[in-house]
């Protein structure tokens, strides 16, 4: 974990997995990038996903100067804007740098506008113990680029000494459109009670299921009208 010299509120937090999350409120300036304690490695390169938390409202210019090796930028509802210096703007279109965030937010905005790639943030579903087997489970609902979404389990048991860990991941694959005609009740019917509860009351996941449904009701009705003026023109 780090903290930003410049305002100690905003935090990052570092993963093995090569995400970097930024927390805080209000929005991120240039010297917000400059951080302590000193890092045993140079941040920008060690980290290729950049996740900006909810409570950040605004990237400031020059702050994505800061980490010029991107490959994915995540940002969260409530980021209002991103103002990037013209360096900055080369550096994500030059590596493609993938766009991540929720459907008609500004995240697919500011991805539309400036010609990179948009893919729906993974959704956290649930995290819940087996107490009986000393097991916690976080299921997330992930998207890829590459292939159809599924569903993610990552299970945590103890090991067979003090310090270690043992479990282990699995997925299940969704179809492509799972989302068509689905609600948040009939998703979670596949899921355990332990995980159900958590489902129901999931914001994130509502909003997904109601904004996809809506897309592709528009979508489709949009290719009965072309069929419709295309069988008149003949």
């Amino acid at each position: 974990m780090y903290f930003s010299k410049h305002n100690q509120k905003i935090v990052y937090i570092n993963h093995y997995s090569g995400l970097l999350e930024v927390e805080g409120s209000g929005p991120l300036c240039r010297e917000d990038a400059e951080v302590w304690p000193k890092p045993t490695e140079n941040l920008a390169r060690e980290y290729h996903t950049l996740s900006i938390r909810e409570g950040i409202t605004e990237v400031g210019e020059g702050f994505l100067d800061a980490f010029p090796y991107l490959d994915v930028l995540i940002l969260s509802c409530s980021v209002r804007s991103v103002a990037l210096t013209p360096e900055a703007l080369r550096n994500l279109k030059k590596r493609r740098v993938l766009i991540r965030g929720e459907y008609d937010t500004f995240a697919e905005r500011f991805a539309e506008e400036n010609k990179l790639d948009f893919l729906h943030s993974d959704i956290p579903l649930a995290a819940y113990d087996i107490e009986a087997a000393h097991e916690h489970d976080i299921v997330t609902l992930r998207f890829h680029e590459d292939g159809p979404p599924d569903i993610h389990f990552n299970c945590f048991t103890p090991g067979s000494s003090a310090g270690n860990y043992g479990g282990g991941e699995y997925s299940k694959k969704l179809t492509k459109n799972f989302y068509i005609g689905c609600s948040a009740e009939s998703f979670a019917e596949s899921f355990s009670d332990r995980a159900r509860e958590q489902i129901l009351a999931n914001a994130m996941l509502k909003r997904f299921l109601e904004n996809s449904n809506r897309r592709h009701s528009t979508k489709k009705a949009g290719k009965r009208q072309t069929k419709t003026g295309t069988e008149k023109g003949e």
